[in-house]
């Protein structure tokens, strides 16, 4: 009875406690959605985040907390209060790492690819997104993962890096083709059709821009619509079919909502319209339609656009031959490129110029072209080339083009028969590569062994004869001096016959004098006998000689420290050679580079592990330089070959350290 009164009394203090718990994490929520509906507030927003930001910095709940943290994060970032929104994810990010909070990791990095993106830094952006991949492909996520695919591969057709950007889109498609995701399922194939479009395969971008609007079906947004019609009629412009495009920029224009609500995408089909007539010599509404768009950038201040529109303007003056006014337009699209940092529109205006202008001026435009170009493509590369450093997982393979004409056939299948054989010849020439590389390490090895055995021999040797050396002074000095001294004292006694105080004082004094060195020659005897069970084992030997032959040539000090715990005899040949060989790589290192007055050499047992660090406080280096020299990549190599771990810790005037730990 008294045992049921307990457990309905605990039942009821947890559901009280839980009860409790509810209400505030509710009574939070609701103080948290309050402030940030009052952020949406232009005049009230800084106020209600300020305090949004308090009142999360109270919980002591971490999962509340994190969760509360990321909407105040996302607040800031999408109200462009970019500086708070940095400390509030970073924080975030360094907290769900360590509590292995997962989605809100994933969040996280997420949050600051689109940071980056504002910020026009597509390096960080992606890295970012990568790793919000990662993370949402460990939970496995497909969603998520397929929304970061195009972020991703949005951001690699920005910089050109169209493969990168194809593979990307169309792992994004794969993933959320059977979702609700239609906004982000149009995103793709349009991103698709813009890159095959940059690649010069029209049919391809124009049957993938036609799949976009198969979405916006179910979506319903005329906005997306207008802005598709107008990339189909850009395809059909691209492949000088000006016709074609005028159809679809006339399609999208009739939709009479786009002056007044989209002004943007308006002026951009009013420009595009324009331009393919004047290529179609219709030149009944030019320069209007020119005129008309530019104004309506020119009111909303659109810089890419009034660089468009100017450069359009111009070559329809260059085309009734009034190269003044020509030059005029192209002048300010120049100017307003170079402001603004649109170097796409720069580029066309200085090569444009250079053809316009006089010779000289010509010259200094054409110079300019070539310049801008250069560094464009320069930059683009080193971007590329950091993408290609940013390990990612690949989930899928691309695809044959289905499109692939069957009059091919016979020669499609002997490319792939070439190209299978080919690969076969290449990986038995690897395989056989790797094996003779295995082989010669395995010898390599041996070798090192047999050399290390060799130098123990020989110092086994070397100690052997000391030893011997030894033993046979000490058995000189206690059977030969020892014997006489003996000797020479019984005859002292024999001969204390004298009968004066003085002679029998004085010979008790010799008497006590040849004791006192009867017994320093015993304990000299006992030392060097016991001094042949005392002495280290022979790996310290090599290791102390070593040390200080290397010490004298550099002119350095050197402190050695052996742990005392660490049982030599156990550690097999092959890590001690490496040791040694690491030893004298690092200690020739210091002599040559270093210029190092103090070094320090430790050896000790960390749990499992054989610990070795090598101190010196010389001049230091670099340690991210790529180019690593010879000696580093020589002890990276034996640290590896004996299963260790190596960290080099270093940096320009504050000395190396090394540290190599073991698996014993």
């Amino acid at each position: 009875m008294i045992r049921c009164f307990i457990i309905i009394l605990l039942f009821f203090v947890t559901s009280c406690s839980k009860n409790t718990v509810t209400y505030k994490t509710s009574t939070f929520n609701n103080k948290l959605d309050s402030l940030f509906s009052l952020s949406d507030n232009d005049t009230l927003r800084i106020k209600a985040l300020i305090k949004a930001k308090i009142l999360i910095n109270k919980l002591e709940n971490d999962s509340l907390k994190i969760n509360s943290a990321l909407k105040l994060g996302y607040k800031y970032l999408i109200y462009g209060h970019l500086n708070e929104f940095k400390k509030v994810n970073l924080n975030i990010l360094n907290t769900t790492f360590i509590k292995n909070d997962s989605l809100s990791y994933a969040l996280a990095n997420e949050y600051f690819g689109y940071y980056y993106q504002l910020k026009y830094k597509p390096d960080s952006s992606f890295y970012f997104y990568n790793k919000a991949l990662d993370t949402y492909n460990y939970i496995n996520d497909e969603l998520n993962s397929g929304r970061m695919l195009l972020s991703m591969a949005t951001i690699q057709e920005r910089i050109k890096d169209y493969t990168g950007s194809e593979i990307n889109t169309i792992k994004s498609i794969s993933k959320l083709k059977n979702s609700t995701q239609y906004q982000n399922l149009y995103l793709a194939y349009n991103n698709l059709a813009v890159v095959y479009n940059k690649l010069g395969r029209y049919n391809l971008a124009i049957e993938n821009h036609q799949n976009a609007i198969k979405f916006l079906q179910r979506l319903d947004n005329k906005y997306l619509k207008a802005m598709s019609l107008n990339n189909i009629g850009w395809v059909y412009s691209m492949k000088n079919d000006y016709r074609e495009s005028i159809k679809y920029y006339s399609r999208a224009l009739e939709m009479e909502y786009l002056f007044n609500s989209r002004p943007l995408i308006y002026a951009t089909l009013i420009d595009n319209l324009a331009y393919s007539k004047f290529k179609l010599n219709q030149f009944e509404e030019l320069p209007n339609l020119f005129y008309k768009s530019l104004r309506i950038r020119d009111s909303l201040n659109i810089k890419d656009g009034q660089v468009i529109s100017n450069i359009h303007i111009s070559e329809y003056f260059q085309s009734i031959h009034d190269t003044l006014k020509a030059i005029q337009y192209l002048t300010t699209s120049k100017t307003i490129a170079k402001k603004s940092n649109y170097n796409k529109g720069l580029l066309e205006s200085y090569l444009l110029l250079s053809k316009l202008e006089p010779t000289e001026k010509a010259k200094e435009y054409l110079l300019k072209y070539i310049q801008l170009s250069d560094s464009l493509q320069q930059a683009e590369r080193i971007i590329r080339e950091k993408f290609t450093r940013i390990a990612y997982e690949t989930d899928e393979i691309t695809k044959e083009n289905k499109d692939i004409s069957k009059k091919n056939w016979l020669l499609t299948i002997s490319l792939i028969i070439g190209g299978a054989f080919s690969s076969l010849v290449f990986i038995y020439l690897r395989q056989r590569s790797k094996n003779k590389e295995l082989e010669l390490n395995k010898k390599q090895e041996e070798a090192n062994v047999e050399i290390y055995n060799l130098m123990l021999s020989q110092q086994s040797k070397f100690q052997e004869g000391s030893n011997k050396e030894k033993e046979r002074i000490a058995e000189e000095l206690h059977d030969g001096i020892l014997g006489r001294l003996f000797g020479t004292r019984l005859s002292l006694d024999s001969l204390n016959e004298g009968t004066t105080e003085k002679e029998i004082k004085e010979r008790e004094e010799y008497i006590e004098e040849i004791q006192i060195i009867e017994g320093d020659i015993r304990k000299i005897s006992h030392n060097l006998k016991t001094s042949l069970f005392n002495s280290n084992t022979s790996f310290k030997k090599l290791v102390e000689q070593l040390i200080a032959k290397q010490s004298k040539i550099g002119n350095f000090e050197c402190e050695l420290n052996f742990n005392n715990l660490m049982y030599w005899e156990k550690v097999s040949n092959s890590i001690k050679i490496n040791c040694y060989r690491i030893l004298q790589e690092s200690l020739q290192n210091i002599n040559k580079y270093a210029e190092a007055t103090e070094v320090k050499i430790e050896f000790y047992k960390e749990a499992e592990n054989l610990a070795l660090t090598i101190k010196d406080n010389g001049v230091g280096f670099n340690t991210k330089v790529k180019n690593k020299g010879i000696g580093q990549k020589n002890i990276l190599s034996r640290v590896k070959s004996i299963n260790g771990k190596v960290e080099f810790i270093s940096s320009q005037g504050n000395g190396t350290e090394i540290i190599i730990k073991i698996l014993l």
